[in-house]
This record gives C-alpha cells, structure tokens and sequence, in this order.
C-alpha cells in the first residue's frame, strides 16, 4: 500500500506529458504509485504514455472522454494510498513536493489538505513569475481565495467523506472540493513553491467567464446541499438621484435606445435570492418609471437625502426603518445596487448572497483584481502600492478594486453607520461587466458590449 497516489488526467497533451510522468520519477520520497487516465486524447498521447506501461509503479488507463471531474472520481476510486495528488498533464512537479506534503500530513493529524506556493511558467518552460499564497492562520484567517486544484495533496479518506467531486461542473473541481473542506476539515499550506504551472493558450484558466460562472453554480449548490438551502431575508435597494451633479449619472441617460435605469431594474427582478427590492428616490418620473416594474416597490426619499453626495449607508437606514415602520419588514441584509453598473446581472446578486452566507461574512462586494502596478505619490515620487518583485506575486500583496456593481451587508452594520463590515468577502466579475458609467466613452463602451461582445 502506497503512501501516496499521484494521478495524471490527460486529454490531447502528448507535448507536455513526459515530463510530468518524469517529475513523479524523480521524487525525493518512493513511497508512491502514479495512474495515468488518458482522457479519450486524440493525439499521439496513447502511443507516448505506453512506454510505461511495464513500469511497476505506474498503471496507464485509457478510456473515452468523460471529462476532468468524472476522471477524478474514476482516480479516486483506483486509488492505493493514504494520500491522493493530481498532476495536471501540462504541468509538473519539483522533486521534493511528495516529501514535504506527505510530511505535513504525517505530522498534523488535524489537517486533512495542504497545499504549496508554485511557478508559473511558459510553453518553454521558463518561469514567468513565483505565486506565493498567504499563510493560513497567521496572514489570513477568512478562507475565500481557494487553493490550486492540481498539487494538492488531500487525505483519501476525508475525500471520500465528502463524496468526492461533483459530476455536475466540468471545471472548478478545486473551488468545489475547497467549500466542502473548509466546512468540515483544516486546510494548511507551506509556502515553498513545489510544482510548476504552465500557462499556454490552452489553459482553462483563460476561459474567464465560464470559470466564474461555475464558481456560481458551485456556491448555488452548497448553500443547498450543505448550508441546509439558508434563505437570508436580503432587500435590494436601487437608489437613484434624479438630478445628479454627474450628467453621466442621470437614470434617463439612453443606453442602446434604453435609459440607464432600465438596465439595472430589469435585472434585479430576477433575482431569484432578493427578498424585496426598493427603489429609493427623491424624483417623481424615477418613482413612476420604478412603478412599471413587477415586484419593485418606490419609496420617496426625504429632500435631505436627495443630495447626489448623500450616502448610500445612510439611503439604506431610511429604506430600512420605513419597512420596518409600514409593513413590520425586518431583512437579514441589503444588497445596494447603484444604476451606474448597467452590465451587473441578476447572477451577480445572487453569487453575492450566497457567499454572505457560506463565508458568514459582514459584507460581499464585487471586484476586480488590480494586475497592473500602482502606486502611491509619496516624498520622492511614485512609490509601488505592493512590495512585490515583477516577478513575485504575492496573494497578500494582489490589489482588488471595487466596481460598484454590489454592496451587500447585513443589515445591524448599515444601522451601525457603516456601509462595509470587518470581514469582507468578494465575488469576481469580468472586465466586460465592470463598466461603471462616468463619462462618454463608458457609454460608448457599454454600447460596444451590450450589441457585440454579449451576443
């Protein structure tokens, strides 16, 4: 019986799936056996990986292609060892990575995952940069940034607890597999860069938009399955000025032949998780506009509050205690959703939500993460914003950015006087559906992607 189980999914990767086989030889610890699954390749793969079809520690499988999460469960169920690691084809291994997780697994009988700090490196092999991931309990203790999925060396045993990998999802089998960990084990990590990431044009990760789609799904079905199907009571509040000091700002501004407005109701009424929605407005026409809409309730702001510079946590208190007041409605949180975000969908709500909910967090925003360099103007000119190399990227050190597309906080933090509670967690959107409309060239843009780019 192994101590570990090293498996490599393969799907039309002949160029790169020697050396990962040869990074698992090289190990520094033997205590392992290594399943190859040729995924239904239809390239020279087959012919390659039977060259070590003799070899005494590697069983070769081959079969139709069932996809990467339907393969891992195939691995898991083939599996020998106390431990299980997958190795993505494209990728490879340091010499010492089944020597130092194993270890960490041998010696802390309360952790049941780890994982490593790893390169990225290009087609050619050639690092491009060090991720080094933030220290768990001494750097960070709310755990929503997840661990890789591939070099990852997890208990067989607790991965069989939590019923392996979902069939449902054709990618994002870590995030899954990550929610339920965290929900029942300790995940623990060493920040040692242990195996290589290849980025190439064939990288899942570069298909952005069904990655954070999955990533909703996932979350949809673990409030479900393992949160008990949780309903918060979350009111949405649309609050709109009529007549902003902004000229980009006015909800009648026209989008694609639809005023700005229209864009952000249309969608909120979707929300299948949104327990009530209000739109709070000193306008009349914003108010019998918000009218046409079912299930969206106008309330009419006080004047002191009609000011474009009024805040959105003092908005939120007012639509509170009228609710309250008038029809003894109390909710568990708030969801602001500004019409300057006209490219935020109803999905994006409900992603918000639910992550409330799993990470039992204060507040969700969503975000994009800042890649390129910044800085601060400081004595002698531009200081960078982070300490890290070009060439290091440091989780704790990534720099995120509000869209103002989502605020959602529970409701004793609004009356707190705050907009945003301590723990704060996040929901990813893409670029395209970022747009924050400030100017001419946000509208044009917005155009641009609404007509072509969503189509």
């Amino acid at each position: 019986m192994p101590k570990v189980t090293v498996y490599i999914p393969t799907h039309n990767y002949d160029r790169y799936i020697v050396k990962a086989i040869q990074s698992v030889l090289k190990q520094t610890m033997t205590d392992w056996e290594l399943i190859v699954i040729d995924d239904g390749s239809t390239d020279n793969t087959k012919e390659t990986i039977r060259e070590y079809k003799t070899h005494p520690k590697i069983r070769i499988i081959e079969q139709e292609n069932k996809g990467l999460n339907v393969t891992n469960n195939i691995a898991l169920r083939l599996s020998n060892g106390k431990y299980i690691i997958r190795l993505d084809a494209d990728d490879y291994f340091d010499e010492n990575i089944l020597t130092v997780l194993s270890s960490v697994l041998d010696t802390k009988s309360e952790v049941s995952l780890v994982y490593p700090d790893y390169y990225h490196v290009n087609v050619d092999d050639e690092v491009i940069e060090v991720v080094r991931k933030k220290k768990i309990g001494e750097e960070v203790d709310l755990l929503d940034l997840h661990a890789h999925g591939a070099c990852t060396m997890i208990r067989k045993e607790c991965l069989l607890e939590i019923g392996g990998y979902e069939e449902d999802f054709s990618c994002q089998d870590s995030y899954d597999i990550w929610l339920k960990f965290i929900n029942i084990y300790k995940p623990y990590n060493v920040n040692i860069p242990l195996f290589y990431y290849r980025q190439h044009p064939k990288s899942l990760t570069k298909k952005q938009e069904k990655i954070l789609d999955t990533r909703r799904r996932i979350k949809e079905k673990f409030v479900k399955k393992y949160k008990n199907g949780e309903k918060l009571k979350v009111l949405g509040i649309v609050p709109v000025v009529g007549t902003s000091i902004y000229p980009y700002g006015d909800p009648f501004i026209e989008i694609n032949s639809k005023p700005l407005i229209w864009y952000t109701l249309n969608e909120v009424k979707n929300s299948k998780k949104l327990d009530r929605i209000v739109v709070s407005s000193y306008d009349d026409k914003v108010l019998e506009y918000s009218d046409q809409f079912p299930g969206i309730q106008s309330l009419k702001r006080p004047k002191e509050l009609a000011k474009a510079h009024s805040s959105m946590q003092e908005v939120a208190v007012h639509v509170i205690n009228h609710l309250r007041d008038s029809s003894d409605y109390y909710p568990d949180a708030v969801c602001i959703l500004s019409i300057t975000a006209p490219l935020r969908k109803y999905k994006h709500i409900d992603k918000a939500i639910d992550t409330l909910i799993i990470f039992d967090v204060d507040s969700v925003i969503s975000i994009q993460e800042e890649l390129s360099y910044c800085y601060f103007h400081r004595r002698n000119g531009l200081t960078p914003v982070s300490n890290s190399k070009r060439h290091l990227r440091i989780e704790r050190n990534a720099i995120y950015k509000e869209n103002g597309a989502v605020y959602l906080s529970r409701t004793n933090i609004l009356e707190g006087g705050e907009l945003l509670g301590n723990r704060i967690s996040h929901i990813a959107m893409l670029p395209e559906e970022s747009i924050k409309i400030n100017n001419n060239f946000d509208i044009w843009l917005a155009e641009k992607i609404i007509a072509e780019w969503q189509k």
